[in-house]
C-alpha cells in the first residue's frame, strides 16, 4: 500500500509521489495526563490504493514509541475501526503485540526496524519502540478507498516526564523503510506527566550524566558518562577545560550503612573520549560493599584531578542510580 501524507496538523510531513495516499483526516492526544493514568490517542487516516498490492492478506501495523517505564507492551490497547473498508466494515477490531517471529520485509523485528527508521525522537531516557499487528487480514485491491481509526488506550508510570511521543501507522507487507510513501507517523512533542513524587525528568533534554543501565541488578557492571559540554541553565560545566576527571560516589546499604569511594586516584579516573568522559564499575567492588548486600542508594559526582572542582547536579545533590531486584 503506497500512501502519501499530503495533511498536517502536527505530522512528521513525508512528501510522496505516486501510487496512492493516506490523508490524516483528524487527530486527537492530549498534551499530559496524570502519573499511573490511562490516556487515549486516536488518529484517523483516508486510504487511497492505486496499485495492485500483489499479496491479499494485508495486515494493520501500529507502533508506539514512549518511555520503556510504562511498559507499553503489557499495559497499551490498540484497536482499528473502519465502516466503509472495501473488504468488510471492522468494528474495535482488535491488534496484538509484535513477538520476535514477526520480521519486517527489511528483515529486522519491528522495533528494531523503527529505531533505525525514526530512532528515538530526541529523548536521551531510555525510550522503545513498541509494535502491533492487526489480528485481521485484509484483501484490497486498486482503486479502494477507505478511512481508518486507530484507538490507543495507554498507560503512564509512576514518575513526572516530559519526553516526545511518536506513532507509525501502516501496514506490515510494505514495511517501514525509507520511502515516505509507504508510512504516515505522528509525533507529540514534549508530552507531560504530572503529580508523582519527585522532580520533573526532562527526557528531551541532553544529559550531562547517565547511567547504563540506569537501575542495575547485582550482578551489572555500569558505565558512569559525564559530558562536560552540556550547559546547565545556558551555563559551562566547570569541568568543561579539565583534562582529567574523577569519579566520586557512594551508597548505602544494609539499611543505615554507608560505602563510599572518594580518593582520586588511577581507580577513580575516568577514560576521556573525545570531549566525553566514561568509567566502567562494578558498584558492589568500586565501594567495597560485600556481596549479596542490595545497594540501596547509589550516588555520585564528579570533581577534577586535585578535588577543588566538584560538579554535581544543578540542585546541588549527587547524581542517583539504584540497584533493581533481579
Amino acid at each position: 500500500m503506497k500512501k502519501v501524507l499530503k495533511n498536517a496538523i502536527y505530522l512528521c510531513i513525508f512528501a510522496g509521489l505516486l501510487y496512492g495516499c493516506l490523508d490524516l483526516v483528524s487527530s486527537s492526544h492530549p498534551e499530559s495526563a496524570p502519573v499511573n493514568s490511562k490516556f487515549d490517542v486516536q488518529f484517523v487516516g483516508k486510504v487511497d490504493i492505486d496499485k495492485d498490492l500483489g499479496d491479499t492478506r494485508h495486515t494493520v501495523l501500529v507502533g508506539i514509541l514512549a518511555p520503556k517505564a510504562w511498559d507499553v507492551a503489557n499495559t497499551a490497547v490498540i484497536t482499528y475501526s473502519s465502516a466503509d473498508m472495501t473488504d468488510g466494515a471492522v468494528t474495535d477490531a482488535p491488534m496484538r503485540l509484535a513477538t520476535a517471529t514477526d520480521v519486517s520485509p527489511e528483515g529486522l523485528v519491528w522495533p528494531a526496524q523503527f529505531t533505525k527508521l525514526f530512532g528515538t525522537q530526541g529523548n536521551y531516557e531510555p525510550v522503545e519502540w513498541v509494535a502491533f499487528i492487526s489480528e485481521k487480514y485484509h484483501n484490497w485491491d486498486p482503486g479502494d478507498s477507505f478511512t481508518v481509526t486507530v484507538n490507543i488506550k495507554m498507560q503512564t508510570g509512576a514518575d513526572n516526564i516530559k519526553t516526545n511521543l511518536m506513532y507509525y501507522l501502516g501496514n506490515t507487507q510494505d514495511g517501514a523503510n525509507s520511502d515516505p510513501q509507504y508510512f504516515l507517523s505522528y509525533k507529540q512533542p514534549n508530552f507531560i506527566t504530572t503529580g508523582g513524587e519527585g522532580a520533573l525528568i526532562d527526557y528531551t533534554l541532553p544529559k550531562m550524566a547517565s547511567v547504563t543501565p540506569k537501575y542495575f541488578t547485582y550482578e551489572d557492571i555500569i558505565c558512569v558518562n559525564y559530558d562536560p559540554t552540556i550547559e546547565t541553565d545556558g551555563v559551562a560545566s566547570p569541568l568543561l577545560n579539565e583534562e582529567e576527571i574523577y569519579l566520586m560516589a557512594t551508597a548505602t546499604y544494609g539499611g543505615e550503612v554507608t560505602a563510599s569511594n572518594e580518593e582520586i586516584s588511577t581507580l577513580t579516573k575516568m577514560t576521556k573520549n573525545g570531549n566525553v568522559f566514561f568509567k566502567y564499575l562494578y558498584p558492589h567492588h568500586y565501594l567495597g560493599i560485600p556481596a549479596g548486600k542490595k545497594i540501596e542508594s547509589f550516588r555520585f559526582w564528579f570533581v577534577n584531578a586535585d578535588g577543588s572542582i566538584v560538579v554535581n547536579m544543578p540542585s546541588g545533590d549527587p547524581f542517583t542510580s539504584d540497584e533493581r531486584e533481579n
